[in-house]
């Protein structure tokens, strides 16, 4: 009798990269790189870019503690040491409740592809184990991030020190993506159905990875809108049907925005007419990197590429209202986290943060810098100023911390960094929406999101195998445009099992081929429940052609 996962064999395959290889140079200096491998692949020296501090080894709080008192929670979890009357408490609360770690990005794509699955993972280990697949891509992530950045430790003795470094690493993230042209691994905030959610960008960078398809962006939206306006009056689409208040549901801007109404765009300073000018500034493209042991990469429209779709989706919905909104604030993050937003940093820490990034950067608000810049402006503002000179309105790192020496300080600095980095200047002609794609007119579905950041979002796969020779890592890329409808739903759907109002859910049938590489696969219920009926299917069916 064919197996579950045999009947969606047929439907998992994937198309193949051809693997050409072509090399381009970067922006700023005469160094070449295999286009899709790391970005912009900018070479200057043993020191990089500039510094990413992390928790050194012998720290006494921080980052590094709190995980580890979570994992010993959640083999609590694992062993059943924990009462078994919360067994029956929803996902959502037994697991990302205080005193538990808060919400992922991880948390709420991983159940994309199987929430079964996912569901066994919590239950039994509390996490994600890290197969050696997954230890080789961090690898490989690392190695894209000392490109960029000399890593160096700083000790660390409280929590608050603790946030103080990674929110100061998303300060010098900004500053290396406005200088130069390119950061990695930028961590961000948002809120999902009230809830506060963490994760980790991989890239930001100006040069666009797919101009052909960032040419159709305008046309595709206005298909999208037009396929929305020519239902009737009385009818509504199936999306907005399901999430309407009606059936319990929340568009995207309640899942994120907690209820709370959206500042008007002529507040904020954007009119109604539109800019040659505004339209000609570099717009920032994500990427995200992804590794793969095979030599295959999904098509954007498969079932396996789903996952990161949605993630790369939240992603840049999560950075746009980090940017223009206070959906989070310190006070969250310090309720959340139990911390102290006034508590003074200690001097060690200051002293030694300093020291290690005594770069100078500009400190200007957002309106008075000057945001209409090329890339080769980007790299001539470090030039233009020598080694040991500071360009106007700059400051050195200690003063910075000096300056901003606790978490509600610091934050408001990192908001600044935020809209000088992303907001359209000032000064230019307000038009009705960011020029976030290369079009006139910008398309209302974007319109919750008056950033330069570009909808146009992107997928590069590299490969895992072992190798010296950088260029053939890269096993090709696939972009797409952001779709806040299909993130309305998915969210949506996906709050609704963490909090307990579903159970989860296995695959489709032309999904069944993931439970062939399934840990859990001979212990899955959904599995079992339709191996049976399909058996069941095929008895009635003998039997009726019998007869």
């Amino acid at each position: 009798m064919a197996s579950f996962e045999d009947l969606g064999q047929s439907r998992c395959g994937e198309s193949r990269s051809d693997g050409k290889q072509w090399w381009r140079r970067v922006w700023y200096y005469p160094v070449f790189f295999p286009p899709g491998f790391g970005g912009l692949c900018l070479l200057w020296g043993a020191d990089g870019l500039t510094k990413r501090l992390v928790e050194h080894p012998n720290s006494t709080e921080g980052r590094t503690k709190e995980r580890e008192r979570h994992v010993a929670r959640e083999k609590e979890w694992a062993t059943g040491a924990t009462d078994a009357v919360a067994d029956n408490r929803a996902p959502i609360e037994r697991f990302r409740k205080p005193p538990n770690k808060a919400f992922s990005v991880t948390d709420l794509i991983s159940p994309a592809w199987c929430e079964l699955q996912y569901w066994y993972t919590l239950t039994k280990f509390g996490r994600k184990r890290r197969t050696p697949a997954m230890k080789q891509g961090s690898t490989i992530h690392k190695t894209l991030e000392d490109e960029l950045y000399t890593t160096v430790p700083v000790e660390i003795t409280t929590k608050e020190d603790a946030l103080a470094l990674r929110i100061w690493n998303i300060i010098q993230g900004l500053r290396t993506l406005r200088e130069y042209g390119i950061t990695r691994e930028l961590e961000v905030w948002g809120l999902v159905d009230g809830e506060l959610v963490n994760g980790v960008i991989d890239q930001l960078s100006y040069e666009c990875p797919d101009s052909e398809l960032e040419a159709t962006a305008a046309s595709y939206y206005a298909d999208v809108e037009a396929s929305r306006a020519v239902l009737p009056e009385y009818q509504m689409s199936l999306s907005d049907y399901l999430l309407s208040p009606s059936q319990g549901g929340k568009r995207l801007t309640d899942l994120s925005w907690n209820g709370e109404q959206e500042d008007s765009l002529d507040d904020s300073g954007i009119g109604s007419q539109s800019s040659s000018e505004a339209f000609s500034l570099p717009r920032i493209y994500m990427t995200d990197v992804k590794t793969r042991a095979s030599a295959s990469v999904p098509t954007v429209k498969s079932s396996s590429f789903r996952p990161t779709l949605l993630q790369l989706q939240m992603y840049y919905h999560m950075l746009n209202r980090l940017a223009t909104s206070e959906d989070v604030s310190i006070e969250l993050l310090a309720s959340r986290y139990g911390l102290d937003p006034t508590r003074t940093f200690t001097d060690a820490f200051i002293a030694e943060v300093g020291g290690l990034n005594d770069q100078f950067f500009d400190t200007l608000s957002s309106q008075e810098f000057d945001r209409d810049f090329t890339p080769e402006d980007a790299a001539g503002r470090r030039t233009s100023y020598g080694a040991d000179s500071a360009p106007p309105g700059s400051q050195d790192s200690t003063s910075i911390l000096l300056a901003h020496n606790n978490l509600t300080s610091l934050w408001k600095l990192m908001k600044d960094q935020l809209r000088l980095t992303f907001l359209p200047p000032a000064h230019s002609t307000p038009v009705s929406v960011a020029p976030s794609i290369p079009s006139e007119f910008q398309p209302g579905l974007l319109e919750p999101y008056p950033t330069v950041l570009s909808p146009l979002l992107t997928a590069r796969y590299l490969s895992s195998a072992p190798t010296t020779d950088t260029e053939s890592r890269l096993l090709g890329s696939r972009s797409f445009l952001f779709d806040p409808t299909a993130l309305t739903a998915y969210l949506s759907d996906q709050m609704e099992w963490w909090r307990g109002e579903r159970n989860p859910r296995g695959v489709e049938v032309m999904d069944a081929w993931k439970c062939r590489i399934c840990e859990f696969r001979d212990e899955c219920s959904w599995r079992q429940e339709r191996e049976l009926a399909f058996a069941k299917r095929r008895r009635r069916r003998s039997s009726s052609l019998a007869v």
